[in-house]
């Protein structure tokens, strides 16, 4: 798991009594959770806690980051605020893991990695792309393949840098939307288990607020690159 840095979490716990007027009574735990704690959090502290990290931090939070994941607890939101804080060369290492290059990297720019757990890039597509001439000729769609490459390509980033030359074994994708350039796609993985060489996650792809793809994939990784040499 990625460190959070701690002066990110004191921030934020001095922003949460700030703001929301927690009392010096509410104990605010690195973990404390957004939902069922003692301060139950609604959605309108939701919104006055997202400005204040906005003007602090000098980040913008888009809607679609406001979900399960980043808003779990707060130490999951300190982490987004420090990839979101990380400079942009730090971020660019990301794609350098990858053994992709152009043609063939479906990543346009790294916005969350938290290693081991999940990860979230996005591929920005003119419509200039090759491919586009013959799928379809006149009326362009992203190729549901490269749409599935694309969120390998992010799933391989969530695992341990040791683990970049994973290859794709399996996918059982749901395509539930064409899409259509130009467009901007926000491509999501979760890791959601390891079994000796295999990694398996959960991904998405949204458009907007739209999932326009879902589903399960599985990476594994070059037999010498398994933890204590396992089979």
């Amino acid at each position: 798991m990625t460190q959070v840095r701690r002066e990110t979490l004191d921030q934020l716990k001095i922003l949460l009594r700030k703001d929301l007027k927690l009392g010096p009574d509410i104990a605010i735990p690195d973990d404390m959770a957004f939902a069922g704690s003692e301060a139950d959090f609604d959605s309108l502290d939701i919104l006055l806690l997202l400005a204040s990290i906005e003007k602090q931090f000098k980040i913008k939070i888009p809607s679609e980051a406001v979900g399960k994941e980043v808003f779990r607890n707060l130490s999951t939101l300190a982490a987004y605020v420090d990839e979101q804080t990380r400079p942009q060369e730090e971020k660019m290492d990301y794609l350098q893991r990858l053994p992709h290059r152009d043609p063939f990297r479906f990543i346009t720019k790294v916005t969350q990695i938290k290693a081991g757990e999940f990860g979230e890039g996005v591929w920005s597509l003119d419509g200039t792309e090759p491919f586009f001439a013959g799928h379809f000729p006149g009326h362009p769609l992203v190729p549901g393949v490269l749409l599935a490459e694309a969120m390998a390509q992010i799933s391989g980033l969530v695992g341990p840098p040791e683990s970049k030359e994973g290859k794709l074994v399996h996918v059982d994708v749901r395509f539930d939307q064409s899409v259509a350039p130009p467009v901007e796609i926000i491509l999501r993985s979760k890791h959601l288990r390891s079994i000796g060489l295999l990694q398996q996650f959960e991904v998405s792809a949204s458009v907007g607020q739209d999932t326009v793809a879902r589903g399960m994939l599985t990476l594994s990784r070059p037999r010498d690159m398994a933890p204590g040499g396992a089979p």
